[in-house]
């Protein structure tokens, strides 16, 4: 006779109660009281029961497959397995090849055993909410247990990190380098020319972290891995948890969560990007994917994809240009350097006089501004006047809404009580419904005019705080014109036989609150 001994245990399943040595020393002497000899003891140690992909259920069906094995001795059912379905079936196939399922405790009855699978599959799910929970309340905490690159777990704090300085320096040099115009596979090669740790090197060198056995390029810096640091708002102190769930029990499956519903907590880590770097990174980012920029052997000139032609709408491209005192670096419409002038012409424009336009618009923006901002102080009184009316509205439409709401609920009830017949309520019902939509317009309609006014000064402080940066720094960088611009359009018109370039400057939506004439 073949007897094996089976063990497990799981210690979130089963805390501290039990050990594996324990649990074998149960069933030799059960065994023992069988007059069985057992040949050998398999085990699965710190293993959940609710999947079926463990080592030592591999090691029973082999020695099932080889013939070696016709008895199975175990403490109870639940050391088995956790998992009602794949329990039975488990068992059902044991005992169709002629195995023999002896348990210390529990039973084996064919009608009493699912009872037994079931409450034990009860246990663990119930042992799963409850650790779910636990974690959902320290997500919504901003507990932080794997720390991102960049940052430490703080030795005394549990749950919160703090930055690493040497990591966070290769984030800074990150995002710096983007905004010089770089991009994503000549930031990684920057990296790996400077041999600088990766987040899995970095991790290695502060815990041991191996990563993968398989995964071979863990010192070498990606694009992806660039992007990804890139993209992460974690670097501005917000930290988000419960963005991935496990769709069941015991799953390696992630999906992702709504984003509604993740925890989302401003602040609760330190930052290493402050917010504007950020969002000129994610805006320079967007530019340069709608525009089609790629950075190529050097970095992006900043106003590659900014500048349009205004013929065929084409992006103008950098060249230099040889003139008499030397190279001048301009841009030309791509269409026109691709096919020649039978299908655009070139749109030359210098970058230089580009530079000089941009700026000077920019001193008149700031100069609109300024006195748009003297304006709205002057009329305060009127827009405190304003407010106040829009305040009487919203009230006056909030009442009208609910008294619309009761009197459509009514029509349900004079419908039940029999006082009107179901054509009259149709009727009655998709007249007040139009008007109750009609309201619910005019309420929105009303907030938002409102909320307008109350935000248009601070609106307007910010842009002017951003030009009056520029100009006081008498340079215009590539985040600033990502930020600044949407694009520059170059139309090439011939005035007195002689070629002449008109450029409009389309502005950024933050802007255009200074190019806007209404005072409100």
């Amino acid at each position: 006779m073949g007897a094996y001994g089976y063990v497990r245990i799981s210690r979130d399943e089963d805390g501290s109660k039990e050990s594996i040595s324990s649990q074998k020393d149960v069933i030799k002497d059960f065994a023992g009281e069988q007059g069985i000899e057992l040949i050998e003891i398999i085990e699965d140690n710190d293993i959940s029961g609710y999947s079926y992909n463990r080592p030592g259920i591999n090691r029973i069906i082999e020695l099932i497959d080889e013939g070696a094995l016709d008895v199975l001795v175990a403490k109870d059912l639940s050391r088995i397995g956790r998992h009602n379905a794949k329990t039975l079936l488990f068992i059902e196939e044991l005992e169709d090849k002629g195995v023999k399922i002896l348990l210390k405790s529990g039973n084996m009855d064919e009608n009493l055993r699912g009872i037994q699978t079931w409450y034990n599959e009860l246990y663990v799910r119930d042992i799963s909410r409850k650790t779910k929970d636990a974690l959902r309340t320290k997500q919504k905490n901003g507990e932080v247990h794997a720390p991102h690159f960049g940052y430490i777990k703080d030795p005394n704090e549990k749950g919160k990190c703090i930055i690493d300085e040497e990591a966070a320096d290769t984030v800074r040099l990150i995002f710096n380098l983007y905004l010089h115009g770089y991009g994503l596979n000549k930031i990684a090669k920057h990296l790996n020319e400077h041999k600088v740790p990766t987040p899995c090197s970095r991790k290695n060198a502060l815990c041991g972290y191996q990563g993968k056995p398989e995964w071979q390029y863990k010192n070498v810096w990606h694009g992806e891995t660039v992007k990804r640091i890139l993209k992460d708002d974690v670097y501005i102190g917000i930290v988000r948890r419960g963005v991935t769930k496990r769709p069941k029990i015991r799953s390696n499956k992630l999906i992702m969560v709504a984003e509604e519903d993740q925890f989302v907590l401003e602040g609760a880590i330190p930052a290493i990007i402050n917010r504007d770097e950020f969002e000129a990174v994610n805006a320079t980012f967007t530019k340069r994917v709608v525009n089609g920029v790629k950075a190529k052997n050097g970095p992006i000139y900043k106003y590659t994809g900014i500048v349009k032609c205004g013929k065929c709408g084409k992006n103008l491209v950098t060249v230099n240009q040889v003139r008499s005192y030397g190279q001048k670096k301009c841009y030309i419409c791509s269409t026109y350097q691709r096919y020649g002038k039978a299908y655009c012409s070139g749109h030359s424009i210098s970058h230089d006089d580009l530079d000089k336009i941009v700026f000077e618009q920019i001193e008149s923006l700031y100069q609109s501004g300024l006195v748009k901002i003297d304006n709205l102080d002057k009329n305060i009184d009127q827009r405190q006047q304003s407010n106040r009316d829009a305040n009487k509205l919203i009230d006056k439409l909030q009442t009208a809404h609910q008294a619309k709401k009761t009197e459509i609920k009514n029509y349900s009830k004079q419908l039940a009580q029999g006082l009107i017949n179901e054509e009259l309520f149709r009727e009655m019902t998709q007249e007040s419904t139009a008007e109750l939509e009609k309201l619910e317009q005019q309420l929105s309609e009303t907030k938002n005019l409102k909320e307008v006014r109350d935000h248009e000064k601070a609106k307007l402080a910010r842009a002017l705080d951003v030009l009056k940066d520029i100009i006081n720094r008498k340079e215009l960088t590539h985040t600033d014109i990502v930020t600044l611009i949407n694009k520059i359009i170059v139309h090439e018109r011939k005035r007195h036989g002689k070629l002449k370039l008109d450029i409009v400057v389309e502005w950024n939506i933050p802007f255009l609150v200074i190019l806007d004439e209404s005072v409100g």
